[in-house]
């Protein structure tokens, strides 16, 4: 018996509590906490006979959990039915205690409340988080604005401090799952949820809404799904703090209700929620982020035929002429081991240079993100530096070339085919003007790669990609047959399809050599769209490009094979061609000669 209470006190000093000497009668008893030994924010229930058990909780970490000294399959019978019994008397006894510590939490807050100042408008926090003081927030005398913390009628269950640094604290033992704070907007407008009280203050102030303060993000979907009930009708925007747990429980709030989850997107800066994107880049800011997320939501508009035509819309022009233009969207393929990642990072470091690769030029240097889904780290960095040496770029490509690659990050890889993968991403494209994906395979990992339902998502995100400024290059892999594997409705949205194919006479000791091939080009015409062979020249450390027409590489061939003795018919057979072709090359090679 004395080696179970030793080991008893063992566990709850663990964790915190003091619990003086252990009364084992099966019922609560609240007991001090280390961090303040003065107040009783511990409480245990002991049962000593077998099989001796102990549950435990310290509200001042909000831990707390059950421990049994015998194992649980060492049981016999009519002991493992003892500890079922327990454990129905320890959750019952648990709830109790947690209603009670609930009820005087709740009692706190109001009298909180009732003794609180006028919250001062010239408040630190409110002065540094550029907003107003509200009308139902309080003051207390050591500087902290008191927010209460409402349940779902509207009935104060707790209270949430918020101190002068910015400091957050909760009355301890209050309710905070399901509790809210509203900040009443125009009945007509959408209804926002967001996480903190001062998020919700920029929202309110940028757009005349409701919205709904959750306190956490792990409380949104909660919250959602009372303003819902409360307001079928309403549209519901969910205003998510661009992090992980943010993005996570946004989008589970978003899909229990069935609505929009908007994140903050920066221009300048770097932030987190709404009120970070208020004091960095204005109210004007948050107000078009969200009336965009309304547009989203609310589905199309029309416009008529004389107010579309009388619009001012900019020329596209090109990040990479003639190939890839502004907001546009491009698919690269080729077999395994055809070269495709080193064309891919030359094109990637030519539009950030605003340099040249293949025959592609950029007219200006532009902000580029390279997201690698599957190479070491060691052999991207030497890749890289290689290609940067051969192209000669200058200093500012360092800067406007960025790289996600998988072994450098603190995670796994996201998987862009999904919400939650493509709002992971989202912090890294502020700024950007163009997106490369190596590869689809390694970044798209949900649904069936031939089922063109699966595609949607990322189809969606593409597009909303384009939407807003940026052109994304993906990087994909060829089928058996030659052409892209996969769903060829990948290929529908594309303003560019490019195919590397291997040449006829191709050796594996050549290294990356392969024939360039446009099967899509939107606005590409003439000597633009015809196909040349690129092959990747190694010189000491460097990699450097060289481009030659399909037309002169066949005449080689052709001189080559009609020195040899070769009939024109020989000649159409060892080069897949018809004997007119031949003929017309052949006229040619003459006149050159």
């Amino acid at each position: 018996m004395n080696n179970h209470v030793n080991t008893f006190l063992d566990v709850l000093e663990q964790h915190g509590l003091i619990p003086g000497e252990i009364i084992a009668d099966g019922n609560l008893h609240r007991c001090p906490t280390e961090s303040k030994p003065g107040k009783r924010n511990g409480a245990y229930i002991a049962h000593m006979d077998k099989p001796a058990t102990l549950w435990w909780c310290n509200w001042e970490t909000d831990d707390q959990d059950t421990f049994c000294i015998e194992e649980k399959q060492t049981l016999s019978l009519s002991e493992l039915s003892a500890w079922q019994e327990r454990q129905q008397s320890i959750r019952r006894q648990r709830e109790e205690e947690c209603a009670r510590r609930h009820a005087e939490a709740s009692q706190m807050a109001r009298h909180e409340l009732a003794i609180g100042m006028i919250c001062q408008p010239n408040h630190p926090y409110l002065r540094r988080k550029g907003i107003t003081a509200h009308k139902d927030i309080r003051q207390s005398k050591d500087g902290a604005l008191l927010i209460p913390v409402l349940d779902e009628f509207g009935q104060l269950q707790s209270l949430q401090r918020i101190y002068p640094d910015g400091t957050k604290r909760f009355i301890l033992g209050g309710k905070t799952a399901g509790g809210q704070y509203i900040f009443q907007g125009h009945s007509d407008k959408p209804i926002a949820i967001c996480e903190g009280f001062a998020t919700g203050s920029s929202i309110n102030m940028a757009t005349g809404w409701t919205v709904y303060v959750a306190f956490s993000a792990n409380n949104l979907p909660a919250i959602a799904k009372i303003v819902r009930k409360r307001f079928p009708e309403r549209p519901v925007i969910i205003c998510g703090d661009n992090d992980d747990p943010g993005r996570k429980k946004g989008e589970e709030a978003a899909q229990a209700v069935n609505c929009q989850l908007t994140l903050p997107i920066f221009q300048n800066g770097t932030g987190t929620d709404f009120n970070d994107l208020h004091t960095i880049e204005g109210l004007e800011s948050v107000r078009s982020q969200l009336d965009k997320a309304l547009a989203r939501q609310h589905g199309l508009v029309a416009m008529d035929m004389s107010d579309f035509l009388s619009m001012k819309i900019p020329d596209r022009g090109y990040l990479l002429s003639p190939i890839l233009p502004v907001q546009g969207i491009g698919i690269l393929y080729a077999p395994r081991g055809v070269g495709k990642t080193f064309a891919a990072l030359s094109v990637a470091v030519a539009v950030a240079s605003g340099g040249e690769v293949f025959n592609w030029r950029a007219p200006m240097p532009k902000k580029t993100l390279y997201v690698d889904g599957e190479m070491p780290a060691t052999s991207m960095q030497t890749r890289l530096s290689s290609i940067i040496g051969g192209m000669a770029a200058p200093p500012q490509a360092l800067k406007n070339l960025s790289l996600i690659t998988p072994d450098l990050q603190p995670c796994a890889m996201p998987d862009l085919s999904t919400t939650s993968g493509q709002a992971m991403l989202e912090p890294l494209l502020k700024g950007v003007d163009m997106v490369v994906l190596d590869n689809i395979a390694t970044l798209c990992r949900t649904g069936k790669e031939n089922e063109s339902q699966s595609w949607q998502a990322m189809q969606a995100w593409l597009l909303e990609l384009r939407r807003r400024g940026m052109t994304v290059l993906l990087i994909h892999h060829a089928g058996k047959s030659g052409d892209q594997r996969g769903t060829s409705a990948k290929e529908d949205i594309m303003d560019t399809v490019i195919s590397l194919r291997r040449p006829r006479e191709y050796a594996m000791a050549e290294g990356a050599r392969f024939e360039v091939h446009l099967t899509k080009a939107r606005g590409i015409l003439g000597d633009d769209a015809k196909p040349f062979e690129a092959s990747l020249v190694t010189e000491g450390n460097i990699l450097h490009w060289h481009v030659r027409e399909i037309e002169d590489v066949e005449l080689e061939e052709l001189k080559r094979l009609l020195g040899s003795g070769y009939s024109i018919r020989d000649c159409a057979e060892e080069m897949g061609k018809s004997k007119s072709a031949i003929h017309r090359l052949k006229r040619k090679l003459e006149g050159i000669v």
